[in-house]
């Protein structure tokens, strides 16, 4: 005859359980973060491609960063803003490859009057490709990689510069991981979730520390150019102007010196 368990016996089993839990959960966890990790540089990789034969098909220019033009609505839900996800989907021909696997968040503050009901992973929402174009999941080297001009229409437009012009491509910042969080604008609601941006800034444009935002979550991203970590806090994953991708530390990319052109000398080409 079949003896049944006892309550200590039970209770055993369901420990030998709970602590086989607690070890494998964490490392499943860790597994799958890396995983997203994995994918996000692949993206970042394609991107970096697409970004190659933008340039071999322009001259050697870089793409701009954005252009605004409102007469042009060939693409409607751009409300005439093109930002550089939408120019390379020719060559991509992937908005999802614009989208970091951690960076599923979204914030009221980038709806506007316009389309009220905007929602950033809405393919069939009323501003699918400006919200795609404006707060991807990585941002690029605005300063040193682009010329801005107020155009005709009273916003500022982007002309990419000539790739061969900066010295050290191999050591010189094009994308990286970042977030629109903190950011400021005249008239508008401060974004607060850590959703992604179109733009990132050399460290001469960085936010002293003590000037942070105190209504900040967490780091104030503009103490930090808009860099956003989102697998480890103190690193990022960059594009370099010559095609490669790594994953650095934030701090790594503060050129040693006291001038302007020595602290942005990875994001303006000099190099070391």
């Amino acid at each position: 005859m079949r003896r049944a368990f006892t309550l200590i016996e039970l209770l055993v089993v369901i420990a030998i359980i709970a602590i086989l839990a607690a070890i494998l959960f964490p490392v499943f966890s860790q597994a799958k973060l890396a995983a997203k990790k994995t994918s996000s540089i692949s993206n970042m990789k394609q991107i970096a491609l697409g970004t190659q034969l933008y340039i071999g098909d322009a001259d050697d220019v870089l793409p701009p960063l954005r252009w605004y033009n409102p007469s042009d609505l060939s693409i409607p839900s751009t409300y005439g803003f093109y930002f550089y996800p939408v120019l390379l989907q020719p060559y991509t021909k992937n908005t999802e490859l614009f989208l970091d696997p951690n960076d599923k968040g979204d914030d009221s503050a980038m709806r506007f009057s316009a389309c009220p009901t905007a929602a950033r992973f809405d393919k069939s929402g009323c501003a699918y490709w400006y919200l795609t174009g404006a707060f991807p999941s990585y941002g690029y080297n605005r300063k040193y990689l682009n010329t801005s001009t107020t155009g005709a229409f009273g916003a500022l437009s982007y002309s990419g510069v000539s790739a061969t012009a900066l010295g050290a491509p191999a050591q010189t910042v094009v994308f990286a991981e970042a977030t629109g969080k903190d950011l400021v604008s005249p008239g508008q609601p401060v974004v607060r979730q850590p959703v992604g941006y179109h733009r990132i800034d050399a460290p001469s444009f960085w936010l002293p520390a003590a000037s942070a935002d105190p209504l900040a979550i967490g780091v104030d991203a503009r103490t930090q150019g808009q860099l956003w970590g989102r697998y480890d806090s103190s690193k990022v994953i960059v594009n370099w102007l010559d095609g490669h991708t790594k994953y650095v530390a934030i701090n790594s990319l503060v050129g040693q010196g006291t001038t302007t052109e020595e602290k942005d000398r990875f994001w303006n080409g000099l190099g070391n």
